[in-house]
């Protein structure tokens, strides 16, 4: 007779990107060996609803709202009075802040995600209080996975939490279907781009400045921004005050991210924080080469000069003569954008996965440590 899977409940708060991606990779190789049910967004369920999993839709937002987070705290109670779950796996503080309580109600251990969180919490009008509630949560934590080191860095010591519950999972993509050969362009026609949330934590202020720093170097250049959010309209009114307008495409949200970067000639990553950057291997993975800030776990992924270009964190001027010197030298560029496919094909979805599991089961089987 075969064993019943256990039940595993992940809780995902409102998400783009690099996250959602993360998480539909992690269920569809994760369902094989456990039952799955998927609390998300009710804005978003269809990016989930092929997944191999049950899915509840929420009224759950990204930040506080007390009347709907009762509400969605309470369907939660519900759910998890009628199933016999095994584990809570929360994705994202905001996740998380509904997930402890419950978890210390019914008795089941919670591993909370954390991905790109921390610099959302310090922006928020109440960096300190968000900051002690997570410290306080942290008792009724089994453990947290964190997609860099630097994340585990920050866990250790802005929150107090042991080494021993923390494991670090970096984020892997299926590489598949992303390179593509480069077609013919102009020997001074080039393409300059990025794919990000409109969010202040993403930089992206600091690619239209030095769009700004190179137009003039170089007259055929373009740039495109893949991606929308809250910055969209401040963005563009910043591309007109730098007069770049004419040279900077805002191209929204983007399903064909392959085709997308295969008409780059040089990737930019921008962060002012990034937990480790999904958008970054995609594009490594596409055969770009990718000039990155120096920020979070971008330094774990990028070294420079061997698999892309690092730049100061929000210095416009590095990270325009960092793009410049992928343009100015082709045979370099091609060296760099090498070295990325040769890691990125290191980091799969499936070994992420693999290291969830022994996360799951070291919680399951009560071993103290991640």
């Amino acid at each position: 007779m075969t064993a019943e899977k256990q039940k595993i409940l992940m809780i995902i708060r409102p998400a783009e990107g690099g996250m959602v991606s993360h998480l539909q990779a992690l269920i569809n190789n994760l369902a094989g060996d456990f039952a799955i049910t998927l609390a998300c967004p009710e804005k978003q369920a269809a990016k989930y609803s092929a997944l191999p999993c049950e899915i509840l839709s929420l009224p759950l937002a990204g930040n506080l709202r007390p009347v709907w987070d009762a509400a969605v705290f309470c369907r939660l109670y519900r759910l998890l009075k009628k199933n016999d779950f095994s584990l809570i796996h929360a994705h994202g503080f905001k996740a998380g802040l509904l997930a402890r309580p419950l978890s210390r109600i019914f008795k089941i251990p919670c591993l909370l995600t954390v991905h790109g969180d921390f610099l959302r919490a310090k922006l928020s009008r109440l960096p300190g209080a968000y900051m002690q509630a997570e410290r306080c949560l942290s008792r009724w934590t089994a453990g947290y996975v964190a997609v860099s080191g630097w994340l585990a860095g920050e866990l250790y010591g802005m929150l107090g939490a042991g080494k021993s519950k923390i494991r670090v999972i970096p984020n892997g993509i299926e590489t598949a279907g992303f390179y593509r050969e480069k077609g013919c362009r102009k020997s001074d026609s080039f393409l300059v781009g990025t794919a990000a949330r409109l969010v202040p934590e993403k930089g992206l202020d600091v690619f239209l400045k030095a769009a700004s720093c190179l137009k003039p170097r170089f007259p055929g250049i373009s740039f495109v921004i893949a991606g929308d959010g809250p910055l969209r309209l401040p963005l563009e009114e910043m591309s007109r005050q730098l007069g770049v307008q004419d040279r900077v495409v805002f191209l929204g949200h983007c399903e064909r991210i392959p085709e997308f970067l295969a008409g780059l000639d040089v990737f930019v990553m921008p962060s002012r924080s990034e937990g480790q950057g999904i958008a970054v291997l995609e594009a490594m993975a596409a055969g770009c080469p990718v000039v990155a800030s120096s920020a979070g776990g971008l330094r774990e992924l990028i070294r420079h000069g061997e698999n892309g270009l690092l730049f100061p964190v929000g210095d416009a001027q590095a990270l325009a003569d960092c793009i410049a010197s992928c343009l100015q030298n082709p045979e370099y560029a091609a060296v760099l954008a090498a070295g990325a496919r040769r890691e990125v094909a290191k980091r799969s979805s499936r070994q992420t996965a693999e290291e969830t599991k022994k996360a799951y089961y070291s919680i399951l089987e009560g071993r103290g440590r991640l």
